[in-house]
């Protein structure tokens, strides 16, 4: 779901630089939670680094699947770090969330955990155009030598990498540039390196006509891109690219429909009801499109979820209520917020900078708390 969601908020396709036998990339997370930094990649080691985030509910399934792996993998030289991305980098409080996460697991997350930050999310993540998570890296001297989704790397997989044994492959053992995840590897049997590269280049194809707008090239392209799919994966790549298509082209309708039907499979989580409300009305690709029922729906509810505790999710219905002209509610909400953040300065003096801004008749632009340092 994730991967879709952050593929519409984009609103544009990009081309994968970063493929699995390239090097690794010489950025680091940014700081550790839990464990020792990897500082270089070391002969005769592996390196796991898979992202993952607390709103992610695939993401924590897969940590006792991780754990498991790093218990049984560490003495032989696999080195497990979740790089915690999409939230701690964002605010003090979204940073709390994460270490308050980490905590409450204990030793059922025992293997190095980290926050990615900025850097580490462009220079790995987009990069490699992948837009979903949990996703996962594994670096063997010093290359990408796999990557996908967590649940599919097996401690055979990590000997076979470790060894040197060619794995088995098939056309999505490699990252595609337009989805956050790989679909399941075909069983033991391997594909010929021509067949994986004939598969690569027409997903390739498809990512780069998107990327340079071409849209026109980019429907010739989807039919055999799509072809190398499964038949899931095929009709979300499918109707993905269309939506997109559509809404290059002034017709959002498609975009707003799958964002709405991806937002109500998780209509029990505050943070991604939070993240979609807000990309809504500050995204600069939607607010010529400006969908605020949409946005309202999913604001209420993470208010709702949250029982008006949580600062950040009253202020993106606070400036959604402004929006829709409901100047006297939203002056109440953002109040609220501001009292809601007594435990974080720095948002706290943010909210109350906008709070001041609306009292004035006026709706600031929407910034995070590093930006307003600046």
């Amino acid at each position: 779901m994730r991967a879709l969601l952050l593929l519409l908020l984009t609103a544009t396709l990009s081309a994968a630089g970063l493929k699995v036998g390239d090097p690794a990339p010489a950025t680091r997370p940014e700081s550790m939670l839990q464990g020792e930094a990897v500082k270089e990649f070391k002969k005769g080691e592996i390196y796991v680094f898979e992202c993952w985030a607390s709103w992610c509910g695939p993401c924590v399934a897969s940590i006792p699947h991780l754990n498991e792996l790093h218990q049984k993998l560490a003495k032989k030289g696999i080195v497990i770090t979740g790089v915690n991305v999409w939230e701690a980098e964002r605010d003090a409080a979204s940073a709390q969330r994460a270490k308050d996460f980490l905590k409450g697991q204990g030793e059922k997350m025992s293997y190095r955990v980290a926050i990615g930050g900025k850097a580490f999310i462009k220079d790995w993540l987009e990069a490699a155009g992948v837009n979903g998570i949990p996703h996962a890296f594994v670096v063997s001297e010093g290359k990408i030598a796999w990557a996908g989704h967590p649940a599919e790397l097996t401690a055979e997989l990590l000997g076979d990498i470790l060894t040197g044994t060619p794995l088995a492959g098939n056309p999505l053992a490699v990252e595609t540039p337009l989805r956050g995840k790989k679909a399941a590897p075909t069983p033991k049997a391997a594909l010929p390196d021509s067949e994986i590269e004939k598969a690569q280049a027409k997903l390739d194809a498809l990512a780069k006509a998107m990327a340079r707008k071409d849209w026109e090239a980019a429907k010739k392209a989807l039919p055999e891109a799509a072809g190398v799919l499964p038949p899931e994966e095929r009709k979300d790549l499918i109707d993905t690219v269309e939506a997109q298509i559509a809404f290059a082209n002034g017709d959002p309708t498609k975009a707003f429909a799958q964002i709405e039907k991806a937002g109500m499979e998780d209509f029990d989580d505050a943070e991604t009801m939070n993240e979609l409300a807000w990309e809504l009305v500050t995204n600069e690709a939607y607010t010529k499109f400006l969908n605020l029922p949409l946005a309202e729906k999913f604001a209420v509810q993470a208010v709702k979820l949250t029982k008006e505790t949580h600062p950040d999710k009253l202020d993106t219905l606070a400036r959604i209520r402004w929006l829709q002209g409901r100047k006297v509610e939203s002056l109440e909400l953002q109040g609220k917020a501001v009292g809601a953040a007594a435990a974080d300065p720095r948002m706290q003096k943010l909210l109350q900078k906008t709070l001041d801004a609306m009292r004035k008749g006026e709706l600031p632009k929407a910034t995070t708390p590093e930006e307003d340092d600046k």
